[in-house]
This record gives C-alpha cells, sequence and structure tokens, in this order.
C-alpha cells in the first residue's frame, strides 16, 4: 500500500513553503518527471525553488504542471535543504517520490512512499527504538491505522497525511540505517490495523496520560464542524493506569497521583519524568504573559471559539478556577478572574496554551491534568476581592492522553503484556484485522 505525506514547513504550521528549498539525490540515477513525460534522466540532481521556477540541472522548468522526482535505488532518496526538523541534523532525507507543485506564490511537496517505509519514519520519530518490542509493535498499529484515519481529512492538499505532530503524526523522514528493533516491530505486524464496526478506527496516542487515560469527547473538537464537546467515540474511553485507592475526575484524585508520583510500581507510566510537572508564577509575570496570550487566543480564528473574553478587558488576576473536568481529571473548562471579569477558556489544548510564558521560557503545559496552589495579598480596604500574589500548577502527563499512551504501554509491556494485550486497554472493543 502507497501514502502520500504532506511535508510541512520548518515549525510544522503549513504545507506551502516559501521559495528557496533545494533537493538533491543521495545516490543512484534521479529521473524528473512533468506531466508524465520525462524531462531528465540523471545521475547527479540538484533542484532549486524560486519565484515558482525550479532549476533542474542548471535548466528552468515551470511548475505549471507539478514535477514528480524518482530515484533508483532500494536506499536512494532525497535531502531538503533549507528544512529542519526536531532531531534531524542537516537536511532531512526522505526515501520516496517527490512531487513538487505551485501553490500560489509558493509551492508544496509531497512524499509518495510505501506504508511501512512510512511508518519506519514515524516510529523512528515518534517512540524510542530501545522501548520493549511489544509496546513497539502497539505503536505501530496506531501509526499505520492513523494513516488510513487521519482526524483531520487531507483530501483537498492532495494527500493521505502530513508529517506534523500539530496536526497528524510525526515523521521527520529517514535515517541512514533503519533500527532492527523499529523494523521487526513493522514486518512482524505486517498489514494488522486497529478496526471498530469494520472500520480503521482513530488511533490517537500519546507520550504520557499521567495515571488516566481520558474520553475523546473531552480534549478534541468536532474536526469537521469545530463543535466542542464532539460526539463520543466509544473506543476512546479514559482508563486507568494502576490500581488505585480513589475514584477518578476530580481535584483530589489527581492530588492522589501527585502524591504517589516517585513510585514507579504505582503505574503503568509513574516510572518516566513525563508523569509530572509543576510551574511557579508570580502575579506579576503571570499578569504580564496571560494578558497577551489571552488576547491573542480570542483572535486567532482556530482558538477563538473556545474562548468568552470578559467585556471589560483582561485586567488583574483575582485567581483561576477549573470548571470542568474530564474522567481522567484533565481541565476541559477553566475561568481566570479578573478585576474587569471572568474570562473562559475551554479544550484541553487550548488551556495548556494559556500559560505561555517567556519568562519561563514556557510555551504551554505539558497537559491540562492540572490543579493550582494559589497565594493571595491582603485584601485591600475597599477591595472587593483579593488579589492573586502567586500561583503553583501542577500537572500529570505529557499529551493529551486520549487513546494509546507510549510510555504506559512500555510499562505493561515490560510487566509482561503482549500489543494485542495493551491495545485492548487503550482501545475498547477494538478489533485487530489485516488489510
Amino acid at each position: 500500500m502507497q501514502v502520500w505525506v504532506g511535508l510541512t514547513t520548518s515549525d510544522l504550521t503549513g504545507l506551502e513553503h516559501s521559495p528557496g528549498l533545494s533537493f538533491r539525490a543521495q545516490s543512484g540515477r534521479t529521473q524528473v518527471y512533468q506531466g508524465g513525460r520525462l524531462l531528465f534522466d540523471t545521475a547527479s540532481l540538484r533542484v532549486h525553488s524560486a519565484d515558482q521556477v525550479l532549476s533542474v540541472e542548471g535548466r528552468k522548468a515551470d511548475l505549471r504542471e507539478p514535477l514528480i522526482l524518482k530515484t533508483s535505488g532500494r536506499l536512494s532518496g532525497f535531502y531538503i535543504d533549507n528544512l529542519k526538523r526536531a532531531g534531524i541534523k542537516g537536511a532531512p532525507f526522505y526515501r520516496g517520490d517527490l512531487r513538487i507543485a505551485k501553490s500560489g506564490n509558493k509551492v508544496r511537496v509531497s512524499l509518495y512512499l510505501d506504508l511501512d517505509s512510512y511508518l519506519a519514519g514515524v516510529l523512528a520519530a515518534e517512540m524510542p527504538a530501545s522501548y520493549h518490542i511489544e509496546a513497539l509493535k502497539g505503536q505501530a498499529l496506531c501509526a499505520r491505522t492513523y494513516a488510513l484515519h487521519p482526524r483531520l481529512p487531507h483530501d483537498l492538499d492532495k494527500v493521505n497525511v502530513c508529517d506534523s505532530f500539530l496536526c497528524c503524526q510525526y515523521f521527520a523522514g529517514h535515517s541512514a540505517a533503519l533500527d532492527t528493533r523499529i523494523d521487526k516491530a513493522i514486518s512482524t505486524t505486517a498489514s494488522e490495523v486497529l478496526v471498530y464496526d469494520d472500520k480503521p478506527i482513530l488511533a490517537l496516542f500519546s507520550s504520557n496520560a499521567g495515571g488516566h487515560t481520558e474520553n475523546y469527547e473531552n480534549c478534541f473538537s468536532d474536526p469537521l464542524s469545530g463543535a466542542f464537546p464532539p460526539p463520543p467515540l466509544p473506543y476512546l474511553k479514559g482508563v486507568a493506569e494502576g490500581q488505585f485507592a480513589m475514584a477518578p475526575g476530580n481535584e483530589d484524585f489527581l492530588r492522589y497521583l501527585w502524591a504517589n508520583r516517585q513510585n514507579k510500581n504505582f503505574s503503568a507510566d509513574t516510572w518516566s519524568a513525563k508523569f509530572f510537572f509543576s510551574h511557579s508564577f508570580s502575579s506579576e509575570s503571570l499578569e504580564a504573559h496571560m494578558h497577551h496570550v489571552a488576547e491573542k487566543l480570542a483572535s486567532n480564528r482556530e482558538s477563538a471559539p473556545f474562548v468568552v473574553p470578559a467585556p471589560a478587558g483582561f485586567g488583574r488576576i483575582l485567581g483561576l478556577r477549573v470548571l470542568k473536568r474530564g474522567v481522567s481529571g484533565v481541565a476541559i473548562e477553566i475561568a481566570v478572574d479578573t478585576d474587569k471579569g471572568h474570562w473562559i477558556f475551554r479544550k484541553e489544548l487550548i488551556i495548556r496554551k494559556l500559560f505561555e510564558n517567556a519568562d519561563l521560557k514556557l510555551k504551554r503545559l505539558n497537559s491540562a491534568r492540572i490543579f493550582f496552589d494559589q497565594d493571595f495579598h491582603s485584601a485591600l480596604k475597599g477591595a472587593k476581592a483579593k488579589a492573586l500574589k502567586s500561583l503553583t500548577v501542577y500537572g500529570l502527563g505529557y499529551g493529551h492522553g486520549v487513546g494509546f499512551q507510549q510510555q504506559g504501554a512500555q510499562g505493561h509491556a515490560l510487566k509482561g503484556l503482549d500489543y494485542r494485550a495493551i491495545l485492548s486497554h487503550y482501545f475498547n472493543g477494538v478489533n485487530i484485522e489485516k488489510v
């Protein structure tokens, strides 16, 4: 099975690249096609994009029709200079055919390759190869299934998936040699996917769920309508990662997990440093940055539907409150009380972004499974409420926490569960079938 993968910009936010990308073949002969016609067949290829025209071996090729670049040789492929990928030194390397197409005054770049070759890049980028083989197998099935059923459709982009973890799953290209453990995880689960009602599921995964995974509808909006919450998915229900003495879903549960964070046997994911985090803010630092972040979220087209601003603007912070939580304790809705009114923020990723803070070099919280300790100034005479003095945010996990969690899978594998049992734990009522 072959797939088209859209290659995003260096910041992983878009599919349209400014002029200036350079493509070069690693080895072997290269063929350049346009409209089904062979333009070049060369042993050494360099292609440079500029002003909607590509320089190919010193000659010009316009982009009225896309160019297709093909290489021969099992291990041959292309480097794309001026494209950056986290975890990759130098230019990323891709095995497969490249399609370079005009898009306004920019270009789009897509990769056409075998599904398992794509999975090799995903697993290398998403999970350490040192993980237990059963955890790697579980990740392979999630990645293969996700390629067949991504959360956001890319039909209009003429690709199946993109390479960004902000949208799909992270694919940073190919290394010089595929790790044998990743190769084994892919080959021993060949063609296997996760199925519910005879269809590939939405196989979501994250790094660490902080002791308990979450329901789909509590973290994601509907990919087509944008509605939040979306209709629930029966196979994406939150599950506990240990035998806990408390019922989940509230702040007391999160504090209970936090108190046991150093117990490596407490749950399947406490072994990892990503199980917990904390950040302390002074009121001055919090107000200086949250003021701007809140207004940015309220004005951004994608995040605005999940923000309810106070009519009078953002004032001095009086305190923060979690108004609604999911089954794992994840914050679904919080209020920031200011002396100018209450701001409401909904959905876990929006809540995480709200805490962006340059003083702490913090882009977003690791997760929204959070609770607060707040210290207040003494009430001033005539004031209606105390003002916030400092805030500490305590959190659990890393990522949205819906579906398969990689570090929990590692914990379960080390305790003897195979990949089928691990996947059954995270995806309720799902079957494993071959496609």
